[in-house]
């Protein structure tokens, strides 16, 4: 996608009542799990028992790549908002994704896989304007209960330290987007309560590592 593939015409659009900023979207239909039948030979549940954890697997791995690389934010369960600065980087990292995908074996998977420009009404803009500070709140907040527990049971693994300083910044980023927002007070409380615990909990990263070394 080009700059010259799409040219917004912001008077024309808004007299159409659309906002004349669009909003891009990832929006999947991964494979599902299948069921297993009872009367299904050795072979057959090997093979699905290969499928399902692959199925699995792609699916905890694009919501990775959706969270930590793209900096996306859920609107609909299988729907993500990508800003558009990071729409490059969504067209490769997504590229590279299916390629994973049709080496395991998976069909149509250009089709279940797509990045769609919205245009919406002023309305619909804010609505999904919304639904990004709701994910916003929920991400941090989700971060912080790591830490909590990590401070309750005293030790903090660094993967999961990791984790929480990258939502921190990815939170910090996307919150700067959202200046002016009814809820913009909320998310700099929340991101900075997460900051102040990644600060607490950090030093504990050694401690776990010298109790399992």
């Amino acid at each position: 996608m080009t700059d010259n593939e799409l040219t917004l015409d912001s008077k024309a659009l808004e007299k159409m009542g659309l906002n004349s900023e669009a909003i891009f979207t990832v929006e999947y239909d991964l494979n599902s799990v299948k069921k297993i039948p009872k009367n299904a030979t050795p072979e057959t549940k090997a093979e699905l028992k290969r499928y399902n954890k692959l199925a699995r697997i792609f699916r905890n791995r694009l919501h990775f790549i959706l969270k930590f690389k793209l900096r996306a934010t859920r609107h609909l369960e299988s729907c993500w908002i990508v800003s558009e600065c990071n729409l490059e980087d969504a067209q490769k990292e997504l590229e590279t994704f299916k390629a994973a995908m049709k080496n395991k074996g998976f069909k149509d998977v250009d089709g279940r896989i797509r990045i769609i420009p919205i245009l919406t009404t002023e309305n619909g803009h804010e609505n999904f304007q919304d639904k990004k500070a709701d994910f916003i709140l929920e991400f941090a907040m989700e971060h912080v209960k790591y830490c909590e527990k990590a401070r309750r049971e005293q030790k903090m693994s660094r993967g999961i330290l990791w984790r929480c300083k990258e939502a921190y910044s990815a939170c910090s980023t996307l919150r700067e987007e959202l200046k002016g927002h009814p809820r913009y007070n909320e998310m700099v409380d929340t991101i900075e309560i997460l900051h102040d615990l990644i600060n607490l909990v950090e030093p504990l990263t050694k401690t776990t590592k010298e109790k399992n070394d």
